[in-house]
């Protein structure tokens, strides 16, 4: 990766119930490594179900300290800890339940820890841009609970207006799991008594594309010239291999049973997030990064389970350290990506610092009020911003060198535009005062003409006693001399 261009950052999240504690894990080492938080690392945030928990607790902002996250990704891995086993209590006969009309679990603790973690938060006060997937029962269709900071929110739903909790509560609605219910928006905030009425479930029903969704939306939001970087996060694949004669065998309650950990709803969730993995390395390269695992069959004693509702305290330990193999297990990358997160920042800190630059240059640039100064003001800062020094030294301009030496390449561009702009304001000016100047003389000489030199002290003025009346005698008499004392002196 070029280190001198700005780096786009995505991070997605998959889903995957109780396992969402192995990501949790990742995420703890990313924030320790690189000693961010997932907020200021990361321009854009996806995360489906229970990656949706996750995704949503590390951007709400803290009360005391707008600008920075409210929880830590370890505070967030020590929900899992505290609260999974009352979401996802242990039950005699789970199997036949999940098999019966209704829903498995009692939404209630779900909703009680997503109200105390996320209270009245909207989408629009999340840190960074935020894509949570979810699935319209009541039309049949997609959505994206979406917030891109920076901009209006422009769908008809108001997804920004809703409230984190319900964006969660709706995207980790598994099918069987937890049951489905009614959410609102807002889309005219000023008409906060209109509300849209929405029917959503988990979105893992559709969102194996989550990773190309969010590098769609990357293209549309990135920086001109910036790098995308993918950042996924997994949950632990479930590891299955069946010959044909062993699937036939399972049939339809092995196909949903827990011993098989639920292979159909496995597969759906799993095998569309893989495929795209493998498309988004054939396209970005080195650019895609997936921190994710195998969870071994269960007969391994030092493999979680690939259940994703067994919130039991020894499972919670072992998705632990499941997540803490898969860094293991990718210590060059892992090392490798936070070294380009670091650099984002820096990256992102040395754009504001040029941005400054520019602005102050352009500033000088317009305090020039000739052409020919404001060109040998841009030919400085040209010179010094290639590393050129004047070649005398009392020509230096300190001040105008520092400000070009922090020029980024895309703002050396804008400011040549500026300049341009200014150049021609400039040269029309002058043209502009250079036409009253010459107006101006004209009417001068025009004046002079009719007033001035027709009394000059040569000629005579006209039609005085004097003076030959208009059409006379072009050779008149010369006047009669006038009489002085000194002619009647001697008689004359």
């Amino acid at each position: 990766m070029d280190k001198k261009k700005r780096v786009f950052t995505v991070l997605a999240i998959d889903g995957g119930g109780v396992r969402g504690l192995t990501s949790a894990r990742i995420l703890q080492e990313i924030e320790e490594r690189t000693g961010k938080p997932i907020s200021e690392l990361f321009d854009l945030i996806g995360a489906n179900s229970t990656g949706a928990i996750l995704g949503a607790g590390l951007v709400i902002p803290d009360p005391d300290e707008p600008t920075k996250p409210k929880y830590s990704a370890q505070e967030i891995k020590n929900y899992y800890h505290r609260d999974a086993p009352r979401i996802f209590p242990e039950m005699r006969f789970k199997s036949i339940r999940k098999l019966s009309s209704g829903a498995l679990y009692d939404p209630k603790p779900l909703e009680e820890a997503l109200e105390r973690k996320l209270g009245e938060t909207r989408l629009r006060d999340s840190l960074t841009s935020l894509m949570i997937p979810a699935t319209d029962i009541k039309n049949f269709r997609p959505v994206w609970i979406k917030h891109i900071k920076g901009q209006k929110d422009s769908s008809p739903e108001g997804w920004s207006s809703m409230y984190l909790k319900d964006a969660v509560r709706a995207t980790t609605t598994a099918p069987t799991f937890f049951p489905a219910k009614y959410y609102e928006t807002t889309p005219n905030e000023d008409m906060p008594d209109v509300t849209h009425r929405h029917a959503l479930i988990d979105g893992g029903f559709f969102s194996g594309n989550l990773m190309r969704r969010l590098l769609t939306q990357a293209k549309k939001l990135a920086p001109e010239g910036a790098e995308i970087v993918v950042v996924h996060i997994g949950t632990g694949n479930v590891e299955n291999a069946l010959s044909p004669e062993e699937f036939n065998k399972l049939g339809p309650l092995g196909l949903v049973s827990k011993a098989n950990g639920s292979l159909i709803l496995s597969l759906v969730l799993n095998m569309g997030a893989m495929d795209i993995a493998t498309d988004l390395k054939e396209e970005i390269g080195d650019n895609f990064f997936s921190f994710d695992g195998c969870i071994a069959p269960e007969d391994d004693a030092d493999s979680p389970s690939n259940s994703m509702d067994d919130a039991s305290e020894h499972n919670l330990q072992l998705l632990e350290k499941f997540g803490e193999r898969i860094i293991a297990d990718n210590e060059t990358e892992m090392e490798r990506m936070c070294d380009i997160l670091k650099h984002r920042l820096f990256a992102k800190e040395r754009h504001l610092d040029s941005k400054e630059a520019l602005v102050k240059l352009t500033e000088k640039l317009e305090s020039a009020k000739t052409v020919k100064s404001l060109t040998r003001t841009y030919r400085k800062i040209l010179r010094y911003s290639s590393g050129m020094a004047d070649e005398k030294p009392e020509y230096r301009d300190p001040e105008l060198q520092s400000l070009a030496l922090r020029l980024e390449d895309n703002h050396k561009n804008d400011l040549d535009r500026i300049y341009n702009v200014l150049q021609d304001k400039l040269e029309n000016q002058s043209q502009i005062l250079n036409s009253i100047r010459q107006a101006g003389d004209d009417l001068t000489q025009i004046t002079r003409k009719i007033f001035v030199d027709p009394f000059k002290p040569d000629q005579p003025p006209p039609n005085t006693p004097d003076a030959p009346p208009p059409g006379s005698n072009d050779n008149p008499k010369p006047p009669a001399a006038q009489h002085t004392p000194l002619n009647r002196k001697f008689g004359r």
